[in-house]
């Protein structure tokens, strides 16, 4: 038996329907989860699931112990020698296993650092997966709940990363659609000491519906904005440079924010150009006067360490 796990679950969890198809996880009581050599990896039938692994991308695997590691180019091990909770392998096919979205926080919150483990969860709860392809991600409902999250963890108290994912899950909105909103919001919301400028938490994919009296300012009927604060009539909207640049999105666009405007909305544009250096910091400037909030500023090494981190 072999167990999927992190790079390559999350990309196989990218895909809609995944989880229905699956059903319900099942118990790793008595249950050989480890893999007990390289060759038995490539006699699971990667290849028919999807999963072609690489010297430059290779396969990732879960191993019970340090010396139980893989010696392989193309697998990398994971290691995994402690209890594993209820909710934590789901069966994939004959013979391979892969970890719940639930258990891929936990393995992240093992050995990330909070920044990554925020983006595992806000990925988990948001409604995209990280994938190949021109986009990078693939659109699908979330993986799990914010309550369905709490509850694996209530079973997953002595276990390492597990504290990590709550601290990373107040940290966390949802559901963002990419990770570009994912990056924004994090890098905006953290505090200085994890890189991040440590505005108030937005509220993701928010709806704004024009009243009577802005109706004939409004092109539209209904805006979903990407992070919005309501409370502050601020939002940010994220534009991906992929699809964002045609004719019909760049006249889409242009009338969503005009009126969003005109209905007495700040709104500030955002593109992953924008989120480093001097870029960066007049960017958090903007939105925090927007906002009316107080700024905490990073030091220029931890903020660019943030940016690594979550790139």
């Amino acid at each position: 038996m072999i167990t999927i796990t992190d790079i390559t679950a999350m990309r196989l969890w990218a895909h809609e329907g995944l989880l229905d198809r699956l059903g319900n996880p099942c118990s790793a009581q008595g249950l050989s989860w480890s893999a007990a050599s390289a060759r038995e990896v490539w006699q699971s039938g990667l290849e028919e699931l999807g999963i072609r692994a690489t010297k430059a991308d290779p396969v990732h695997v879960l191993v019970d112990a340090p010396n139980a590691r893989l010696r392989s180019e193309r697998v990398r091990s994971h290691v995994w020698s402690g209890r594993v909770p209820a909710g934590s392998l789901f069966l994939l096919a004959s013979g391979v296993l892969i970890t719940s979205p639930a258990f891929c926080c936990l393995l992240a919150g093992a050995r990330a650092s909070l920044p990554r483990v925020a983006a595992r969860v806000m990925e988990c709860l948001g409604r995209y997966g990280t994938s190949e392809g021109p986009r990078g991600f693939l659109d699908r409902r979330p993986l799990i709940t914010r309550d369905e999250l709490l509850s694996y963890l209530d079973g997953a108290r002595s276990c390492p990363g597990a504290n990590k994912v709550r601290r990373a899950l107040k940290r966390s909105i949802d559901p963002t659609r990419s990770p570009l909103e994912t990056r924004v919001a994090l890098t905006l919301t953290l505090p200085a000491g994890l890189g991040g400028y440590g505005l108030p938490l937005p509220e993701a994919n928010y709806v704004i519906v024009p009243s009577a009296r802005d109706v004939s300012v409004s092109q539209f009927a209904r805006y979903e904005v990407d992070l919005c604060w309501p409370s502050r009539r601020t939002l940010v909207e994220v534009d991906s440079y992929q699809f964002h640049l045609g004719p019909e999105q760049l006249d889409a666009d242009a009338k969503k924010r005009n009126s969003l405007k005109s209905m007495g909305w700040k709104v500030t544009s955002v593109t992953s150009g924008q989120l480093a250096g001097d870029a960066l910091e007049v960017l958090a400037r903007q939105v925090a006067r927007d906002l009316g909030a107080r700024l905490s500023e990073p030091s220029p090494e931890r903020r660019d360490w943030l940016v690594s981190e979550l790139a």
